[in-house]
Formats: C-alpha cells, structure tokens, sequence
C-alpha cells in the first residue's frame, strides 16, 4: 500500500474513532468512567490526527522544494546568505 493510501485509510479510521467516541462521551446513561475513557480515546485520535496533517504538510513541502530545485530556482545556504 503506498503512503497516500494508507495515510487516507487512517484518517477514514481516525474520523470514525471520533465520530464514536463523540457519541459515546455524550451518552447520558454512560456511567463516568466510561465517559472518561471515550474522552481519552478522543483526544488521542485528535493527537494522531494532527500528527497526520502535519506529516502530509510535511512532504508536501518537500515536494514542493525538490520542485522549485528542478525547475532551476537555486536556494542560497548558510555561507552565501550572510555576507
């Protein structure tokens, strides 16, 4: 499975996991430890989901750099930017 498949498969599995652990947090016969332990689901499932965007962020930077160096736009390193 390649990567953008597979990062689509978890954010599908993320948007379910919230989507249950939102209903199951506001049940009103839930006792409190339950919904203590659906909230904690949640908010991991956020953390994953945000580690994801950031991840595909990421790469679309990179890519977007190896673009531009392709296409012949020099990027100036340390040496050359401070005189």
């Amino acid at each position: 499975m390649n990567p953008e498949k597979a990062r689509k498969q978890l954010f599908k599995y993320l948007d379910d996991c919230l989507a249950l652990s939102h209903k199951k947090l506001h049940a009103n016969h839930s006792k409190q430890q339950l919904r203590l332990s659906w909230g904690r689901l949640m908010v991991q499932a956020i953390g994953a989901y945000g580690k994801l965007l950031e991840t595909e962020e990421l790469e679309q930077r990179v890519k977007k750099l190896e673009e531009q160096i392709q296409g012949g736009v020099v990027i100036p390193n340390e040496q050359n930017s401070k005189r």
